[in-house]
């Protein structure tokens, strides 16, 4: 391959390891600000999930998306956080 060209699948994987630490220090971050029980619980639990996502990423051979982060949309996110409120609101009122 030349000095110029590139592939953009390695790019791909470096973004993907990149938006994982990010993520994981994000968590990290909030973990360390908050006092409330259940949201630590929370956060530890986002955060192990996102080092299981960092590792498996990391393990994968270059160019193939593991399974596990396939699923991180902003869509599944935004479900996920709906899912979350849901479950509270019906333990709080239920």
């Amino acid at each position: 391959m030349p000095w110029g060209d590139h592939r953009s699948a390695g790019s791909a994987d470096s973004l993907r390891l990149a938006a994982a630490v990010a993520e994981i220090e994000g968590l990290h971050a909030a973990l360390q600000h908050t006092t409330d029980p259940g949201r630590r619980r929370r956060l530890r639990t986002d955060l192990a999930r996102s080092a299981a996502r960092l590792a498996s990423l990391a393990a994968a051979p270059p160019g193939v998306v593991p399974l596990q982060s396939r699923g991180n949309s902003r869509r599944a996110r935004r479900r996920g956080a709906l899912v979350r409120g849901a479950r509270w609101l019906v333990d709080r009122l239920g």
